[in-house]
Order: structure tokens, then sequence, then C-alpha cells
């Protein structure tokens, strides 16, 4: 019979932007309350993805790899780089005894994959949307377990996939009970890096609103505060939002991009009007993101400003009752514990 080893190291490969950091940083922090101490996590990341883990002591591995714009082709023409890369990140872990690799996907997964090959470890992706990118795509074919935050998603070998929901934030607290101590508040967000359109929508109907004691907390995203100063109490710009539980605390209603992040307002019992972006492949998950809560109750997806425009100033008008008429609970499924239990069995019977 399987048991727990506190004996194991864990590699954690995940870059770029808070949506495949903050799933590994979740998990991470799991681990270490668990008991796991910190000289067995260590962390591969990218100039970007570092800023993330600055409040945590682990040993962290920064590169800079290679992402192909190209598909598989554009890693075949830059082979030299990618294996260069392998090579070197290999030759700080060889050492280390690593037991398990999980990577969060984007650009990294590959390398992941083949660092976890040659070392022989355990291997672990977790998926945050209902359609892979590319690297997750690769990296499903080596011997791996694809921990899936949506059932059924598209674009991986489905032959290693396991649905467990998303790994949230441990420290986020449900909604439960309507805060009636304070304005119907909306919250808007577009990913830890701000999304333009979102932010355009929301400038344009501000400034036409007209007042339904509502106030409005907007994450602008880094350097995309808005140079006009709005004269409105009910308006909040703020470009990061360091504790996000106290931001999920403190709204009725979320405006957002379509990335796995919206699992988590789901989670907490939050309704969603949700605007999917459009260009590259990330149109293509965020999507179906989208149109899987939309089915679910919990979302509504809109793509212009006309009927983005109708539909808030509805909830603005109407406020809670709207939401109740318009939109139900989805009861998320959350795998932080079921990942923590697969990453951290022994493979002793």
């Amino acid at each position: 019979m399987k048991r727990y080893t506190m004996n194991k190291r864990y590699c954690f490969f995940c870059v770029g932007t808070g949506g495949h950091i903050f799933p590994a940083k979740n998990l991470i922090k799991r681990l270490l309350e668990s008991g796991v101490p910190e000289e067995d996590i260590i962390i591969v990341s990218d100039k970007r993805g570092v800023k993330y883990f600055e409040d945590m002591t682990v040993e962290i591995i920064q590169k800079e790899f290679f992402i192909s714009t190209r598909g598989i082709f554009g890693y075949l023409v830059n082979i030299g780089q990618f294996i260069r890369t392998i090579w070197e990140v290999y030759k700080e872990l060889k050492t280390e005894k690593i037991n398990t690799v999980l990577t969060t996907g984007a650009y990294i997964a590959p390398y992941a994959a083949l660092i976890s090959l040659i070392l022989r470890s355990e291997f672990y992706i977790q998926e945050q949307n209902q359609y892979a990118g590319l690297g997750n795509r690769v990296a499903s074919y080596f011997p791996s377990t694809v921990f899936e935050s949506f059932p059924e998603t598209k674009n991986l070998n489905r032959k290693n996939t396991l649905f467990t929901g998303p790994i949230l934030n441990i420290d986020t607290k449900k909604v439960i009970e309507k805060n009636t101590n304070r304005n119907f508040t909306i919250g808007i967000q577009g990913g830890s890096q701000g999304s333009e359109e979102i932010n355009q929508f929301i400038y344009k109907f501000i400034e036409e609103f007209d007042n339904y004691d509502v106030e409005f907390l907007h994450i602008t995203g880094p350097m995309k505060a808005n140079t006009i100063k709005f004269d409105k109490s009910f308006y909040r710009q703020v470009e990061f939002f360091y504790d996000m539980n106290d931001y999920y605390q403190s709204v009725d209603f979320q405006i957002s991009r379509a990335g796995g992040g919206i699992l988590e307002a789901a989670y907490l019992n939050i309704p969603q009007l949700l605007i999917p972006f459009k260009h590259g492949t990330t149109a293509s998950h965020q999507t179906l993101n989208a149109n899987y809560l939309e089915k679910n109750g919990n979302a509504k997806v809109v793509i212009e400003y006309k009927e983005f425009s109708e539909l808030i100033h509805n909830i603005c008008k109407y406020k809670f009752d709207y939401l109740d008429e318009n939109f139900s609970s989805y009861q998320i499924k959350v795998g932080n514990d079921d990942i923590f239990k697969i990453i951290s069995e022994s493979n002793n019977e």
C-alpha cells in the first residue's frame, strides 16, 4: 500500500505570467504546510516568473527559455539553443536527487518533460485551460500524468489525463453570504498582465455611467493605469492587487478575461462577465473556458462593447436581483488536495 513520504525532492518548472506561476506557488505552499522542508523544493523559472516568488526562500534556478512562435517547427529550427538550455538546467539538477518534476505549462513544458526523462523522475503536468497550449501538448506525450482543471481538456494526449480540478489559492475564503454593509461592488481584472480591451470598455462605461449606488474596483495591470483622472468617487483604480483574497471579499460581480483564473472566482460564488481574448492560440482556450462557465450558469460571455454596456447597466440597476435571476452557482472541483496526495505518495509498496 502506498504511503506518504517526506524524503521526496520536488522541482517545479513554471514561467511567465501569474496564470502559470500561481498554481505552482499554491501547491508549493501546500507542500511546505505539510512539513516538506524548503531545501527539498527547487523552482526553475525565467525573469518574469522569479518576481512572483520574492516572498519565498526556496531555491530558484533562473534561465531564459526559447519561445517558439512557429509551433514544433520553431523548436526544430532552434534545436541547438533548446538542447543547450536543457543541458544547463540538467547540470544544476543532476546531483539534487529530484524525485518529482511538475510543470504548469507554457513554453517551459517541453524542457521539463525532457529533463524529467533524463533525471528518471516522476513527471506531472498541470493544465489550467480547456484547450492546452503547444508546450503542454508536447509534454503530455512523455511518460506523465496531466492534471486537468476542466474536464475533457482538448489538445492533449488523453491517455495521460486525470481530471482533478484547478489548483486554487489556499488562502481564499468562500463568499457564503452577501455583504449588505457596503455598496454593491463590481471587480474588473484582465489577468496578471491586465487587458487593454477590458480597460477601454470600462473607461468608456465610467464616462457615461449613471450613478446606481455601485462601486467599481478596477485592477488595470502593470503600466496600464489610465492617465485620465476620473472624478468619480465610486471608481477605484489599482495596477496590481497583492492580496487577491481582499479583492474577492470586496466584490459581488467580476468582469474578466477567460483564463484559467476564472475558476477561482467561480469557486468563490462570484458571477462573472467574461470577454475572451480574440487573438492567437490564447483565443481557443479562453473561448472554451468562457463557454464552459456560461453553460453552467456562472458567467455571461460578451464580445462587443454594446452588449457589455447593456449587461453592466442592468447589473448596476438591479444588483443582486439581476444576479439571482440570471446567474447560478456552480460547484467547482478543487484539485489542491488530490494533486498534493498524488505527488507526495511514495513509490514504495
